[in-house]
Protein backbone atom coordinates (compact mmCIF):
# COMPACT_ATOMS: atom_id res chain seq x y z
CA UNK A 1 0.00 0.00 0.00
CA UNK A 2 3.04 2.58 0.94
CA UNK A 3 4.61 1.38 -2.05
CA UNK A 4 1.47 2.85 -4.68
CA UNK A 5 1.15 5.99 -2.76
CA UNK A 6 4.87 6.30 -3.48
CA UNK A 7 4.42 5.66 -7.14
CA UNK A 8 1.47 8.18 -7.78
CA UNK A 9 3.52 11.40 -5.39
CA UNK A 10 5.48 12.45 -8.01
CA UNK A 11 2.59 12.88 -9.77
CA UNK A 12 0.46 14.01 -7.62
CA UNK A 13 3.22 17.20 -6.33
CA UNK A 14 3.56 17.72 -10.02
CA UNK A 15 -0.29 18.01 -10.85
CA UNK A 16 -0.69 20.04 -7.54
CA UNK A 17 2.15 22.66 -8.03
CA UNK A 18 1.88 23.25 -11.91
CA UNK A 19 -2.19 22.64 -12.41
CA UNK A 20 -3.98 22.73 -9.17
CA UNK A 21 -2.31 25.79 -7.56
CA UNK A 22 -2.30 27.97 -10.71
CA UNK A 23 -5.91 26.87 -11.15
CA UNK A 24 -7.01 28.06 -7.81
CA UNK A 25 -4.82 31.39 -7.81
CA UNK A 26 -6.28 32.36 -11.47
CA UNK A 27 -9.83 32.55 -9.96
CA UNK A 28 -8.99 33.95 -6.80
CA UNK A 29 -7.11 36.32 -9.18
CA UNK A 30 -10.64 37.13 -10.93
CA UNK A 31 -11.93 38.83 -8.30
CA UNK A 32 -9.10 40.75 -7.44
CA UNK A 33 -7.19 44.29 -9.21
CA UNK A 34 -3.48 43.34 -10.25
CA UNK A 35 -1.07 45.03 -12.34
CA UNK A 36 1.75 42.46 -11.46
CA UNK A 37 3.31 44.23 -8.94
CA UNK A 38 2.41 45.63 -5.63
CA UNK A 39 -0.58 44.41 -3.92
CA UNK A 40 -3.86 42.92 -5.24
CA UNK A 41 -7.14 44.57 -4.08
CA UNK A 42 -10.25 42.72 -4.13
CA UNK A 43 -13.00 44.04 -6.20
CA UNK A 44 -15.72 41.26 -5.92
CA UNK A 45 -17.17 40.75 -9.58
CA UNK A 46 -15.83 44.01 -10.88
CA UNK A 47 -13.79 42.06 -13.52
CA UNK A 48 -16.42 40.05 -14.65
CA UNK A 49 -18.88 42.71 -15.25
CA UNK A 50 -16.47 44.88 -16.99
CA UNK A 51 -15.70 42.25 -19.48
CA UNK A 52 -19.58 41.47 -20.05
CA UNK A 53 -19.57 45.21 -20.56
CA UNK A 54 -17.79 44.97 -23.88
CA UNK A 55 -18.82 45.08 -26.74
CA UNK A 56 -15.63 43.23 -27.88
CA UNK A 57 -16.40 40.12 -26.03
CA UNK A 58 -19.42 39.95 -27.06
CA UNK A 59 -18.10 39.95 -30.55
CA UNK A 60 -15.44 37.94 -29.86
CA UNK A 61 -17.64 35.31 -28.12
CA UNK A 62 -19.69 35.34 -31.76
CA UNK A 63 -16.72 34.67 -33.52
CA UNK A 64 -15.65 31.78 -31.37
CA UNK A 65 -19.02 30.28 -31.96
CA UNK A 66 -19.09 31.29 -35.34
CA UNK A 67 -15.35 29.24 -35.82
CA UNK A 68 -16.70 26.38 -33.94
CA UNK A 69 -20.15 25.42 -35.71
CA UNK A 70 -19.27 26.63 -38.98
CA UNK A 71 -15.82 24.47 -39.43
CA UNK A 72 -17.25 21.60 -38.04
CA UNK A 73 -20.05 21.61 -40.13
CA UNK A 74 -18.05 20.76 -42.51
CA UNK A 75 -14.89 19.46 -41.14
CA UNK A 76 -16.79 16.21 -39.75
CA UNK A 77 -18.53 15.09 -42.43
CA UNK A 78 -15.53 15.77 -44.90
CA UNK A 79 -13.28 13.87 -42.57
CA UNK A 80 -15.79 11.10 -42.16
CA UNK A 81 -16.55 10.79 -45.72
CA UNK A 82 -12.99 10.01 -47.02
CA UNK A 83 -12.63 7.79 -43.86
CA UNK A 84 -15.24 5.55 -45.84
CA UNK A 85 -13.60 6.11 -49.71
CA UNK A 86 -10.71 5.07 -48.46
CA UNK A 87 -11.79 2.08 -46.37
CA UNK A 88 -13.81 0.79 -49.39
CA UNK A 89 -12.69 -1.37 -51.75
CA UNK A 90 -12.95 1.07 -54.77
CA UNK A 91 -10.25 3.04 -53.83
CA UNK A 92 -6.14 1.57 -54.67
CA UNK A 93 -3.54 2.82 -52.43
CA UNK A 94 -4.54 2.93 -49.33
CA UNK A 95 -1.31 3.63 -47.85
CA UNK A 96 -0.51 6.18 -50.18
CA UNK A 97 -3.98 7.94 -49.17
CA UNK A 98 -3.75 7.96 -45.39
CA UNK A 99 -0.59 9.81 -44.57
CA UNK A 100 -1.27 12.64 -47.72
CA UNK A 101 -4.53 13.53 -45.71
CA UNK A 102 -3.23 13.16 -42.65
CA UNK A 103 -0.03 15.40 -43.51
CA UNK A 104 -1.47 19.16 -43.13
CA UNK A 105 -2.02 17.81 -39.19
CA UNK A 106 1.55 17.31 -38.44
CA UNK A 107 2.45 20.58 -39.78
CA UNK A 108 2.86 23.51 -37.52
CA UNK A 109 -0.27 26.01 -36.40
CA UNK A 110 1.81 28.74 -37.02
CA UNK A 111 3.30 27.43 -40.63
CA UNK A 112 0.54 26.75 -42.22
CA UNK A 113 -1.27 29.79 -40.64
CA UNK A 114 1.50 31.76 -42.33
CA UNK A 115 1.10 30.03 -45.90
CA UNK A 116 -2.38 30.75 -45.79
CA UNK A 117 -1.62 34.33 -44.82
CA UNK A 118 0.88 34.11 -48.37
CA UNK A 119 -1.76 32.50 -50.33
CA UNK A 120 -4.73 34.89 -50.07
CA UNK A 121 -2.44 38.47 -49.00
CA UNK A 122 -4.33 41.41 -50.99
CA UNK A 123 -1.32 42.43 -52.49
CA UNK A 124 1.06 39.80 -53.35
CA UNK A 125 -1.12 36.69 -52.72
CA UNK A 126 -0.85 33.58 -54.57
CA UNK A 127 -4.80 33.58 -55.08
CA UNK A 128 -4.96 36.85 -56.56
CA UNK A 129 -2.64 36.92 -58.75
CA UNK A 130 -3.48 33.57 -60.22
CA UNK A 131 -6.98 34.45 -60.98
CA UNK A 132 -5.86 38.17 -61.75
CA UNK A 133 -8.29 39.60 -58.47
CA UNK A 134 -7.76 42.31 -55.78
CA UNK A 135 -9.94 41.04 -53.23
CA UNK A 136 -8.90 42.40 -49.46
CA UNK A 137 -9.60 38.08 -48.47
CA UNK A 138 -7.89 39.36 -44.95
CA UNK A 139 -8.67 42.91 -44.67
CA UNK A 140 -11.99 42.61 -45.10
CA UNK A 141 -12.99 41.35 -41.76
CA UNK A 142 -16.68 39.25 -43.14
CA UNK A 143 -14.39 37.65 -45.57
CA UNK A 144 -11.62 36.70 -43.22
CA UNK A 145 -13.26 34.99 -40.79
CA UNK A 146 -14.29 32.11 -43.91
CA UNK A 147 -10.70 32.14 -44.51
CA UNK A 148 -9.77 30.86 -41.08
CA UNK A 149 -12.41 28.45 -41.33
CA UNK A 150 -11.15 26.91 -44.68
CA UNK A 151 -7.75 27.07 -42.55
CA UNK A 152 -9.48 24.88 -39.84
CA UNK A 153 -10.84 22.09 -42.10
CA UNK A 154 -8.04 22.21 -44.20
CA UNK A 155 -5.71 21.22 -41.47
CA UNK A 156 -8.12 19.69 -38.80
CA UNK A 157 -9.52 17.06 -41.60
CA UNK A 158 -6.42 14.26 -41.59
CA UNK A 159 -6.66 13.92 -37.62
CA UNK A 160 -10.44 13.42 -37.76
CA UNK A 161 -10.08 11.16 -40.79
CA UNK A 162 -7.72 9.16 -38.87
CA UNK A 163 -10.27 8.41 -36.29
CA UNK A 164 -13.08 7.82 -38.07
CA UNK A 165 -10.84 5.12 -40.47
CA UNK A 166 -10.04 3.81 -37.01
CA UNK A 167 -13.36 3.70 -35.50
CA UNK A 168 -14.98 1.96 -39.12
CA UNK A 169 -12.37 -1.42 -38.36
CA UNK A 170 -14.99 -2.12 -35.81
CA UNK A 171 -17.49 -2.07 -37.90
CA UNK A 172 -18.30 -5.91 -38.83
CA UNK A 173 -18.04 -6.75 -42.86
CA UNK A 174 -20.89 -9.18 -42.30
CA UNK A 175 -23.66 -6.19 -41.86
CA UNK A 176 -22.78 -4.43 -44.97
CA UNK A 177 -22.43 -7.69 -47.41
CA UNK A 178 -26.01 -8.46 -45.79
CA UNK A 179 -27.46 -4.80 -46.59
CA UNK A 180 -25.94 -5.11 -49.83
CA UNK A 181 -27.79 -8.50 -50.74
CA UNK A 182 -31.19 -6.73 -49.75
CA UNK A 183 -29.96 -4.05 -52.38
CA UNK A 184 -29.19 -1.38 -50.13
CA UNK A 185 -26.61 1.15 -52.21
CA UNK A 186 -23.19 2.70 -50.95
CA UNK A 187 -25.22 5.95 -50.03
CA UNK A 188 -27.75 3.95 -47.77
CA UNK A 189 -25.50 1.83 -46.05
CA UNK A 190 -23.53 4.50 -44.69
CA UNK A 191 -26.13 6.40 -43.34
CA UNK A 192 -28.74 3.49 -42.28
CA UNK A 193 -25.27 1.14 -40.90
CA UNK A 194 -22.01 3.17 -41.12
CA UNK A 195 -23.15 6.46 -39.25
CA UNK A 196 -25.18 4.42 -36.54
CA UNK A 197 -22.86 1.81 -35.59
CA UNK A 198 -20.12 4.65 -35.47
CA UNK A 199 -22.28 6.57 -33.22
CA UNK A 200 -19.63 6.99 -30.28
CA UNK A 201 -16.66 7.80 -32.46
CA UNK A 202 -18.74 10.58 -33.77
CA UNK A 203 -20.06 11.69 -30.26
CA UNK A 204 -16.44 11.91 -29.29
CA UNK A 205 -15.23 14.01 -32.44
CA UNK A 206 -17.87 16.72 -32.19
CA UNK A 207 -17.12 16.81 -28.15
CA UNK A 208 -13.27 17.43 -28.76
CA UNK A 209 -13.30 19.49 -31.69
CA UNK A 210 -15.97 21.94 -29.57
CA UNK A 211 -14.06 21.91 -26.47
CA UNK A 212 -10.55 22.41 -28.56
CA UNK A 213 -12.40 25.42 -31.02
CA UNK A 214 -13.28 27.34 -27.32
CA UNK A 215 -9.31 27.74 -27.24
CA UNK A 216 -8.70 29.28 -30.55
CA UNK A 217 -6.08 31.87 -30.72
CA UNK A 218 -3.48 31.14 -33.59
CA UNK A 219 -5.13 30.87 -36.81
CA UNK A 220 -6.95 33.68 -37.02
CA UNK A 221 -4.01 36.23 -35.20
CA UNK A 222 -1.20 35.23 -37.46
CA UNK A 223 -3.51 35.25 -40.39
CA UNK A 224 -5.34 38.93 -39.77
CA UNK A 225 -3.09 40.47 -37.39
CA UNK A 226 -1.25 43.63 -38.92
CA UNK A 227 2.18 44.34 -38.05
CA UNK A 228 2.10 41.71 -34.98
CA UNK A 229 -0.16 41.82 -31.64
CA UNK A 230 -3.76 40.88 -31.68
CA UNK A 231 -6.35 40.61 -34.28
CA UNK A 232 -8.84 43.20 -34.57
CA UNK A 233 -12.19 42.24 -31.72
CA UNK A 234 -14.00 41.08 -35.54
CA UNK A 235 -12.33 38.53 -36.57
CA UNK A 236 -10.42 37.39 -32.95
CA UNK A 237 -11.67 35.13 -30.83
CA UNK A 238 -12.25 35.11 -26.94
CA UNK A 239 -8.28 34.01 -25.82
CA UNK A 240 -7.89 37.34 -27.27
CA UNK A 241 -9.38 38.67 -24.51
CA UNK A 242 -6.80 36.80 -22.13
CA UNK A 243 -3.31 37.61 -23.83
CA UNK A 244 -4.73 41.13 -24.23
CA UNK A 245 -5.22 41.97 -20.80
CA UNK A 246 -2.42 40.09 -19.89
CA UNK A 247 -0.03 42.67 -22.05
CA UNK A 248 -1.82 45.14 -20.82
CA UNK A 249 -1.29 44.34 -17.07
CA UNK A 250 -5.24 43.42 -16.07
CA UNK A 251 -4.31 40.67 -14.82
CA UNK A 252 -7.50 40.28 -12.90
CA UNK A 253 -9.94 40.45 -15.75
CA UNK A 254 -7.56 37.82 -17.32
CA UNK A 255 -8.00 35.53 -15.40
CA UNK A 256 -11.80 36.30 -15.36
CA UNK A 257 -11.39 35.98 -19.33
CA UNK A 258 -10.23 32.55 -18.65
CA UNK A 259 -12.58 31.06 -16.49
CA UNK A 260 -15.54 33.10 -18.74
CA UNK A 261 -13.58 30.93 -21.31
CA UNK A 262 -13.31 27.86 -18.99
CA UNK A 263 -17.60 27.81 -18.23
CA UNK A 264 -18.39 27.98 -22.19
CA UNK A 265 -16.17 25.56 -22.68
CA UNK A 266 -18.03 23.53 -20.20
CA UNK A 267 -21.76 24.58 -21.32
CA UNK A 268 -20.76 23.79 -25.22
CA UNK A 269 -19.32 20.50 -24.38
CA UNK A 270 -22.61 19.63 -21.97
CA UNK A 271 -24.44 20.92 -24.79
CA UNK A 272 -23.44 18.81 -27.43
CA UNK A 273 -23.01 15.88 -25.36
CA UNK A 274 -26.58 15.90 -24.23
CA UNK A 275 -27.89 16.87 -27.40
CA UNK A 276 -26.37 13.83 -29.06
CA UNK A 277 -26.93 11.70 -26.79
CA UNK A 278 -30.20 12.33 -26.59
CA UNK A 279 -30.74 11.55 -30.60
CA UNK A 280 -28.62 8.77 -30.36
CA UNK A 281 -31.04 7.12 -27.58
CA UNK A 282 -34.74 8.16 -29.95
CA UNK A 283 -32.76 6.62 -32.93
CA UNK A 284 -31.73 3.21 -31.35
CA UNK A 285 -35.12 2.63 -29.76
CA UNK A 286 -36.23 3.32 -33.03
CA UNK A 287 -34.31 0.60 -34.76
CA UNK A 288 -35.13 -1.52 -32.10
CA UNK A 289 -38.47 -1.37 -32.72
Amino acid sequence: MGAGYLFVAPFVVIFAVFSLWPDIYSLVLSFEKYSGYGRAVPVGTANYRALLGYGAFWTQLGNTLFYWVVHALILIPIAFVLAVIVRSKLVRGRKFWKPVIFLPQVMSIVAVSLVFETLFSQKYGVVNSVFGTNIAWLTNFAIARWIVVLLLVWQGVGFWFVVFLAGLTGVDPAVEEAAMVDGAGTVRRTISILVPMMKNVLLFAVVIDAIGSMALYTQPNVLTAQGGGLAVPAVGTLSNLVVGNLESGTFGESAAAGWLLFILTILVGAIVFGGFRLSGGRFGRGRQR
